[in-house]
């Protein structure tokens, strides 16, 4: 299939800092290596072809980060701070993969690794990379390419894996099943091209049934219940990825600090609306939602309430050509996420659409099931999550992010980083919103508070789940028991927390940067909160210390300087 060239397609002759060769040269490295990640930016070459996760392809991946690792650190020393922070950025996106392959060795311990390179098929169904034809002909390649995937898992994860991570592949692969199954097929009739995708379906699917088995038969028995990835993993991923100073500890105390405040300001919320205490307030919030048949129309009012507000208050300069379009979440991918989810174009999508999807109750349920899954979409959280997911938080953020002025800046966030900013902002919006008007009614105040809560208990969790001092079973009690979660969701959430360290602590902690970055510029600049949304937009997905570093607020942190 024909590919967009990397090194044009989003460039800006003229643009960039001095780190920008460099940064070009490692990414043709990284997206030759890795396919799927070219097409989840928005590239076509390779869009035919899986990543290999052969213990040869394994051993080539870690020398070419090491190698570019070497080329990216003098830059650090460059006088020019764009440079210098470009270069960093470069430096984190090799520091996430190795911290992965060498620390978690999750080619070993995580089925996920695997199963999520299959998930690159999804956007060859809803982006346009390629005519309809190059797109069947490329989601063939990946189909036929499944068996040769799962055969390298099969070789490479070992006895006692962790049993959190088998349950959660065996989640994946029956949402890859019906990806790799009906919903491929239904893509290639609707394109004119039925039955173009049979046999490499059926091919596909043979496989994934296959290594079902071999996860509920050959790994499960054998699972180990220990599932945190431990303290070097955790310290690195402050240092590294977040840029964070505070130890775990300090973390998770400032986390249950945030949790008891939080409880404290929805009992007085819950009074000012006539309830007893907040678990009352909260749950006859949830009893008023939508009905099924209205649930996604009604966040998608919710959202068009959300984008008009920031328009008309000049909160941020929306980017240009941004389009977002609100859908049920694919059938595929329900297991995975409960609630809600945004998935962003890549930098080189020529047409920045972004996909903000709202998964309904599951099919089949009905009376009190029913009635709980509803409960989980109350009236009161839909303009809350319509800001998290879109206006001004991920979606805005995100297109903001692929036309940042550096190629560094616009891939800052590859592969699966860049959650201290990205989570952080847009957690960030939902109280910045709140003083902006839009989220002031008492029961809108109160859901955002109750969601303040969850996410004040994933930064609990995040951290003593990784450090051994709470199990997975600890977790979903603590989530369920502190955000009025139901057990069902509080066990998919706890799951994704162990599979990917660091990242659920991001939204609390990633607020806490940025108001910090806020009050920072506020005294330095003296300029309006559009003036500060805009400057920190143009940085990407990198974290706020780096970005303090970048405009000019705050020296280098301590991972940036060469001789630390």
């Amino acid at each position: 299939m024909a590919g967009a060239d990397v090194r044009t397609a989003a460039g800006r002759p003229g643009e960039g800092s001095a780190a920008e060769p460099t940064i070009q040269a490692f990414l043709d490295d990284l997206l030759a290596d890795n396919p799927v990640l070219a097409t989840g930016l928005g590239l076509t070459a390779g869009a035919d072809r899986l990543t290999s996760w052969s213990a040869e392809a394994v051993a080539r991946r870690i020398g070419m980060l090491r190698r570019h690792q070497r080329k990216l650190l003098p830059l650090l020393d460059e006088l020019e701070v764009a440079t210098a922070v470009d270069a960093f950025a470069g430096l984190q996106i090799a520091h996430r993969q190795l911290r992965d392959l060498e620390l978690r060795r999750v080619q070993h311990r995580h089925p996920a690794a695997y199963l999520d390179v299959l998930f690159g098929m999804f956007p060859l169904l809803v982006r346009e990379l390629g005519s309809p034809v190059q797109r069947v002909e490329a989601l063939a390649g990946r189909l036929s390419a499944t068996p040769g995937l799962l055969e390298e898992a099969r070789d490479n994860l070992e006895p006692g894996v962790p049993a959190a991570m088998v349950r959660a592949g065996l989640d994946q692969v029956d949402g890859l099943l019906e990806l790799a199954g009906p919903t491929v097929r239904a893509f290639a009739a609707g394109t004119g091209h039925e039955g173009a995708l049979d046999r490499a379906s059926q091919t596909a699917c043979a496989a994934l049934k296959a290594f079902r088995e071999h996860l509920r038969d050959g790994l499960l028995p054998g699972a180990g219940e220990e599932c945190g990835a431990g303290r070097p993993v955790l310290e690195d991923i402050l240092r590294w990825e977040h840029v964070l100073d505070d130890t775990p500890e300090e973390l998770a105390r400032y986390g249950r600090e945030v949790l008891a405040e939080t409880k404290d300001a929805m009992e007085e919320v819950a009074a000012e609306l006539g309830h007893g205490d907040a678990a009352s307030a909260v749950a006859a919030l949830q009893s008023d939602h939508p009905a099924p048949d209205d649930l996604v129309a009604a966040y998608r009012r919710a959202v068009e309430a959300a984008r008009a507000h920031v328009v008309d208050r000049g909160i941020v300069t929306m980017p240009p050509g941004e389009e977002l379009t609100v859908l049920a979440t694919p059938a595929f991918l329900r297991s995975m996420l409960p609630f809600a989810a945004y998935d962003p174009p890549g930098p080189y999508d020529a047409r920045q659409l972004g996909f903000y999807y709202v998964t309904p109750p599951r099919e089949g349920i009905s009376g009190p099931e029913l009635e709980a899954a509803l409960r989980s979409h109350p009236r009161a959280s839909l303009a809350t999550t319509g800001v998290h997911e879109a206006y001004p938080g991920h979606h805005l953020q995100l297109v903001s992010a692929n036309r940042a002025t550096t190629l560094a800046r616009r891939v800052a966030h590859i592969p699966n980083g860049g959650n201290i900013l990205v989570e952080g902002w847009a957690f960030y919006c939902e109280e910045l919103m709140e003083r902006q008007g839009l989220l002031a009614d008492p029961a809108v105040r109160l859901m955002r508070l109750n969601d303040q809560v969850w996410r004040a208990c994933r930064v609990v969790i995040d951290i003593e789940l990784h450090l051994g001092v709470m199990d997975l079973a600890a977790a979903v009690d603590y989530l369920s028991a502190e955000a009025h979660m139901n057990r069902y969701e509080a066990e998919l959430e706890c799951r994704r927390y162990a599979g990917e360290p660091g990242q659920a602590m991001s939204y609390l902690l990633g607020k806490r940067e940025v108001q910090r970055l806020a009050a920072v510029f506020e005294r330095q600049r003296c300029g309006s909160l559009r003036d500060f949304h805009d400057g920190l937009l143009r940085w990407g997905c990198l974290p706020p210390a780096v970005i303090a570093w970048g405009m000019g607020l705050a020296p280098p942190p301590p991972a940036a300087r060469v001789s630390s």
